[in-house]
């Protein structure tokens, strides 16, 4: 039996990683409203949000971000640095707010601290300072990703993949 070989990998439109990104962030929003003693879990979805809405920023720039080599993958630090030589800015105290909170997160998360329990200490961003700064990062990649959307010809609401969900069966017993 031959042997099956995985698909090359594609990169993705920055549009894609923006939107997947906001999710993640909207997930971590409605967790930490729910129950903020949720810490280590809505930590976690906040940086998979800021490496997605930099690979974003990456994408739209033109940037391969995992075609051939994975770039910087899950190195937000360094992923936030390439970004950051390209232009992309926050606000006027970046190496003290965005600049914090990445690493932070990402030495939160060195040994995959945010996925596994760690005995290694780390300093932590307090969870509203994240959250603000997480939103702040979106709507300053935002632009431009919706410039590389229109220069791309790529629109909203155009389904590009598609799932589907699955009922667990059930026996239905006849007479």
């Amino acid at each position: 039996m031959p042997k099956k070989t995985a698909a090359p990998a594609v990169d993705e439109h920055a549009a894609s990683f923006l939107a997947f990104g906001r999710q993640y962030q909207a997930a971590a929003n409605l967790l930490y409203e729910a129950d903020k003693t949720l810490r280590v879990p809505t930590y976690f979805m906040y940086l998979h949000a800021i490496e997605l809405a930099l690979k974003a920023y990456l994408r739209a720039a033109n940037l391969p971000v995992v075609a051939g080599r994975k770039r910087k993958h899950h190195q937000v630090t360094e992923l936030y640095e390439e970004c950051k030589t390209l232009g992309l800015r926050i606000g006027p105290d970046d190496p003290t707010d965005i600049g914090n909170i990445v690493g932070m997160l990402d030495d939160m998360n060195k040994d995959q601290g945010l996925r596994y329990f760690t005995r290694n200490p780390s300093s932590i961003p307090e969870m509203s300072w994240v959250r603000g700064t997480v939103e702040n990062l979106f709507r300053a990649v935002e632009p431009s990703v919706k410039a590389r959307a229109a220069a791309d010809g790529v629109g909203s609401g155009h389904a590009v993949s598609f799932s589907l969900t699955f009922n667990k069966p059930f026996l239905t017993l006849s007479k």
